[in-house]
């Protein structure tokens, strides 16, 4: 076989691999009767973030302190996204964030630009083995100036909250999943009013690290129902009482010093690792 007859068969191979492993319109796992949505998907096989679909900053919020979101910390490559926490140096700080509190790390969010409501949301992804929360979550459902505002309501749909590497034990291979109704005036981390509501929150033991491979997780949201499921196997469910309003879809990662306390500087800089993100819709919610 001569030489170019070899680098297109070596061409086609690569192409059937690249399809094989990240179909255009992948079957929903729930099976028939679900339409995969692209628009809100993404398989991160380019060499950045693609900001059709994606800020790489909160631009409702600056971050949680002692941390901020760092657009540096966000990145696209070997067909992941990549969502790093590391320390700040003092000579990084700036006076802003001194005074605000956001000077001993930095961390990483993306945000969907535009929101949604009701579907399958199904990712794959591998936490960073670091005393950090990764999370992959649903919320902001209002434009300011009415989230600012009393008489409305914010609500966040949390898929998982892990930390790879926790200090208490409590939090070892313990995958979080809740919800939160919000009256307004919210204001993210700052002014946040929580409505009791019921079977609000669970927790599954993992028979794994969160942190040495990678993960299916998937969340259904339907106007009756929310189901959360770990590897094909479901592991919550609960009424749809309250979450009927569009919703951005994120994935970050935070220091939660009131939850967790601090991550050993020593191991940062971590990274959290997400492969793919899928989406599915019944027709009727299109």
């Amino acid at each position: 076989m001569n030489r170019s007859r070899i680098l297109l068969v070596a061409v086609a191979v690569g192409s059937w691999c690249r399809a094989a492993e990240a179909p255009a319109t992948p079957p929903c796992p729930l099976g028939e009767g679900w339409s995969f949505v692209p628009a809100f998907s993404d398989e991160f096989n380019g060499d950045r973030l693609d900001d059709a679909k994606w800020w790489d900053f909160n631009p409702a919020w600056h971050g949680r302190p002692p941390a901020f979101f760092s657009r540096d910390n966000v990145a696209v490559s070997g067909g992941v996204l990549r969502l790093t926490a590391r320390v700040q140096r003092p000579d990084e700080v700036t006076v802003e964030n001194r005074v605000r509190g956001h000077d001993q790390f930095t961390t990483a969010t993306v945000k969907s630009k535009r929101r949604i409501r009701y579907g399958y949301f199904e990712t794959r992804a591998k936490a960073m083995r670091a005393n950090v929360c990764n999370a992959f979550w649903l919320y902001d459902p209002l434009d300011p100036p009415a989230k600012y505002r009393a008489g409305h309501y914010s609500e966040e749909i949390d898929v998982f909250e892990v930390f790879g590497k926790p200090i208490k034990p409590e939090l070892v291979r313990v995958l979080f999943m809740t919800v939160h109704r919000l009256t307004t005036p919210y204001v993210e981390s700052r002014v946040v009013n929580r409505t009791p509501l019921p079977r609000s929150s669970a927790r599954a033991n993992m028979p794994f690290e969160f942190w040495e491979d990678f993960h299916v997780y998937a969340l259904s949201w339907t106007p009756d129902e929310l189901r959360w499921w770990v590897d094909g196997r479901e592991v919550f469910r609960r009424e749809n009482d309250h979450f009927h309003t569009a919703l951005h879809i994120m994935f970050d990662c935070e220091v939660m010093e009131s939850w967790a306390g601090w991550p050993d500087a020593a191991d940062l800089p971590a990274t959290f690792d997400v492969d793919y993100l899928r989406v599915w819709q019944r027709p009727e919610w299109r």
